[in-house]
């Protein structure tokens, strides 16, 4: 049975969100190298022979997690439409600081970091479906508005990492080694807009 099938009806699809929702629990409780299948099964309920069928092995679980736990960033450019890029990239930039800095978060990213040393491919695989795949949704959004006249953006890749980095900045690197901002509403909102205003100065049409 592949994963398509097993995922094909309603009962196999609610399968799948449990094991994804208990995938991302004992990851963020216990870190990557941590983690066993065996603790996310039994979270979860269901049989190691599920979780291979649908996710393969750990490495497939942890990677649907963590597209998972994005997801809502990168639909929001994708259902932008005609809004405004200041209400589109505020949004975001809120989204990034609630998926990027709470302590549980902070304390996976660690691990994977320490586990990178030794296993090198974990830290790709945590950039390539996390970081670099939002830049990269940011950047083709970026590309749109540059083609309707909205924004005039010569390099999308790099002003995607340039907002990404305006946004997380000293939060993130600070967090990191063990002293995590503030993370009020009113903190968040006022980094988000502000990081914003400076990001469309930067990019307005003449």
């Amino acid at each position: 049975m592949t994963s398509a099938e097993s995922c094909s009806t309603p009962k196999g699809e609610a399968r799948r969100q449990r094991l994804l929702a208990a995938a991302r629990e004992v990851f963020l409780d216990k870190g990557y190298a941590g983690a066993s299948v065996n603790d996310i099964v039994a979270r979860a309920g269901g049989s190691l022979s599920t979780l291979y069928k649908l996710f393969g092995n750990k490495e497939g679980l942890f990677t649907a997690a963590m597209e998972a736990q994005a997801s809502s960033v990168w639909s929001r450019l994708g259902q932008a439409g005609e809004r405004p890029p200041q209400e589109v990239l505020e949004e975001l930039a809120r989204d990034l600081i609630d998926l990027a800095l709470p302590n549980a978060n902070i304390r996976l990213i660690r691990g994977i970091a320490a586990e990178a040393e030794r296993a090198p491919e974990l830290g790709a695989l945590f950039l390539d479906h996390g970081p670099d795949r939002t830049r990269s949704e940011l950047a083709e959004y970026l590309r749109d508005q540059h083609a309707r006249g909205k924004l005039v953006v010569k390099d999308p890749r790099t002003s995607a990492g340039l907002f990404t980095g305006m946004v997380l900045g000293e939060w993130m690197l600070d967090s990191l080694v063990g002293r995590a901002p503030s993370l009020t509403l009113e903190a968040r909102d006022h980094r988000a807009r502000y990081a914003t205003e400076l990001f469309l100065a930067g990019h307005a049409p003449a």
